[in-house]
């Protein structure tokens, strides 16, 4: 009798035991799938249970985070909201697949990384008729996302000839972006000295640099290399932290063969 108390004493045991791997794994999962800030991964692996518990009050309760974004960072909230918005349109798709609904879902995809997905419905608001200024842009973006620089240029060159500097300047960055990552390095330059003109872009700075160095231009490219160094002095925190790995390649950035960091992609 004793031992058989003993075994399902140890059983009991084994099992409230699982019960935090349980809950953290429900977490781990819920939080890959909205696409959480990768702090929770931390809190969920260091406190299984009031880790899971915490991420799930304030990032998944109607309550705190599902209703007040301004509890979550940034990026979280627009991923909430992108969520929420795409549940809508699909149900308007459902009735009326129009190009301006279509366009939309796409880059409401393209904020939850569903970049294939995006295309699909991004291609699909093209074909029926859809704005180069709705379509090209987000469409260029899904294909960046997969890589295939040189199928994005085409859009963008075609959204910029109609819109300069299109999407507050986003459009002509891409250009130069998609025309140095597809090997096409003299219109790359072209295009990204002028959206220079215009603002300062860190990632266009470091990319015009290594342009430059390839061409034996090593004065001006390395006074480009100084001012992303020396600005980045006075950044705020924030900023350092989103453009970081551009700040690191700019103070290690010797030559016109040197990799650079993998584009960063930002949804609003």
């Amino acid at each position: 009798m004793g031992a058989m108390f003993s075994s399902l004493f140890s059983s009991g045991f084994s099992l409230f035991g699982l019960i935090p791997i349980a809950i953290a794994l429900v977490a781990l999962v819920d939080a890959v799938r909205v696409g959480a800030d990768w702090y929770w991964f931390l809190i969920i692996f260091s406190f299984p249970v009031i880790g899971s518990v915490a991420y799930f009050v304030v990032v998944r309760s109607p309550l705190l985070g599902a209703r007040n974004a301004s509890l979550m960072s940034p990026a979280a909230a627009r991923r909430l909201q992108a969520r929420r918005r795409l549940n809508v349109l699909q149900v308007q798709l459902s009735h009326w697949r129009g190009p301006a609904v279509l366009a939309e879902a796409g880059e409401e995809l393209l904020v939850l990384g569903r970049a294939a997905e995006a295309e699909k419905l991004l291609r699909e608001s093209q074909q029926s008729g859809g704005e180069v200024g709705d379509v090209n842009f987000p469409l260029a973006q899904a294909l960046e996302v997969q890589g295939r620089w040189s199928e994005a240029v085409p859009l963008l060159e075609e959204l910029v000839k109609l819109e300069p500097d299109a999407r507050l300047g986003q459009g002509p960055f891409h250009l130069g972006r998609c025309l140095d990552e597809a090997g096409r390095k003299d219109e790359a330059e072209t295009v990204l000295r002028k959206v220079l003109e215009r603002r300062t872009v860190i990632e266009a700075q470091v990319r015009l640099a290594r342009i430059l160095l390839l061409k034996g231009q090593r004065e001006e490219a390395e006074k480009l290399l100084a001012e992303v160094r020396s600005d980045a002095k006075l950044l705020p925190r924030y900023l350092k932290r989103q453009h970081g790995a551009w700040i690191r390649a700019a103070a290690g950035l010797k030559s016109g063969t040197d990799r650079l960091p993998r584009p960063r992609f930002d949804w609003r």
